[in-house]
């Protein structure tokens, strides 16, 4: 394993950088779960830093949850699919601006249970209002003209009204992470929303099934919406 020495001019801590650049090694799968890293002192050398920044970096690993420090042993790479929390999300689909094609699918199929379980519950919970603000989305997705980036804007807002009239709130929690990621790279998704792909009329079809309270047909129309990104 190679490592380059550290910049010391910039804003980041030299713990920030180095555990940076190990956490790309274990994302990218270059270190691999159960995998040994080489120790304080060959770590100091590779990045030309003292022991104590290498120390702080390995804490930060550890606090992500992508390493094991084992006293008098050696650091080991977790395996981050179990050990791992959220804020690692955006890691885990794209390292390096690289999007991973197997993660890309679990995400999109993730996506479908939980538009289609929320949109199931909203049609048994949703009020006047709640209708009402989902109404005016799936108008304003069916209108002409709009963008791909104005539609990819307005589903997710359309995904968040329906997560918040559920009102879990671990899934807010969750759904919060996910518009980071999936906001921030917006580019890398625009091609769900061109003409031959992007399809409004599930949502208002599922507007219309929650205003109905018919669940099934709710939940149907969100899926067939996720499904047609797969």
């Amino acid at each position: 394993m190679r490592g380059a020495s550290v910049k010391t001019g910039e804003r980041r801590t030299l713990a920030d950088q180095i555990a940076d650049r190990l956490k790309e090694l274990i994302l990218g799968g270059t270190l691999r779960p159960g995998e040994a890293l080489p120790s304080e002192r060959s770590l100091a050398e590779q990045y030309a830093v003292n022991r104590s920044s290498v120390r702080e970096a390995l804490r930060r690993l550890e606090a992500w949850g992508l390493v094991e420090i084992r006293h008098g042993g050696a650091t080991r790479v977790r395996d981050l699919l179990v050990s791992a929390g959220v804020s690692l999300l955006p890691h885990l689909f794209a390292v390096g601006r690289e999007l991973q094609p197997a993660m890309l699918r679990d995400l999109h199929e993730l996506r479908g249970m939980l538009l289609g379980w929320c949109a199931e519950q909203a049609a048994g919970c949703a009020d006047a209002a709640s209708v009402a603000r989902l109404t005016e989305l799936s108008l304003r997705l069916e209108a002409k003209g709009a963008t791909p980036e104005e539609l990819q804007e307005l589903d997710y807002a359309f995904f968040e009204e329906l997560v918040r009239i559920t009102g879990n709130q671990l899934l807010t929690l969750f759904a919060g992470v996910v518009r980071d990621f999936y906001l921030g790279e917006r580019r890398q998704f625009i091609a769900l929303y061109q003409g031959d792909v992007f399809d409004a009329a599930l949502h208002r079809r599922a507007v219309d099934a929650i205003r109905r309270r018919d669940r099934d047909a709710a939940r149907q129309a969100m899926r067939a919406h996720a499904d047609r990104a797969l």
